[in-house]
C-alpha cells in the first residue's frame, strides 16, 4: 500500500494560488482592483493554513 502524504497536494494547490496572487499584484492582468488583490491574498493565505492543517494526513493510493 502506497500512502500520499496530504500536505503535498494542498501545497501545489496554495502555491498556485500564491503564484497568481503574486502576478494579480504586479498589475500585468486584466483585473487591477485593489479589492480583488485583497480577497485573493486572503485566499493565498487560507490555502497556506489549510495546508498547514493538513500536514500529517496521509492518503491511500493503492
Amino acid at each position: 500500500m502506497f500512502k500520499l502524504p496530504a500536505v503535498i497536494i494542498y501545497m501545489i494547490i496554495a502555491f498556485n494560488i500564491t503564484a497568481f496572487s503574486a502576478i494579480l499584484q504586479m498589475d500585468v492582468l486584466i483585473f487591477k482592483g485593489a479589492t480583488i488583490k485583497a480577497i485573493f491574498w486572503a485566499l493565498s493565505i487560507g490555502a497556506w493554513y489549510l495546508a498547514y492543517l493538513k500536514r500529517d494526513k496521509l492518503w491511500q493510493i493503492f
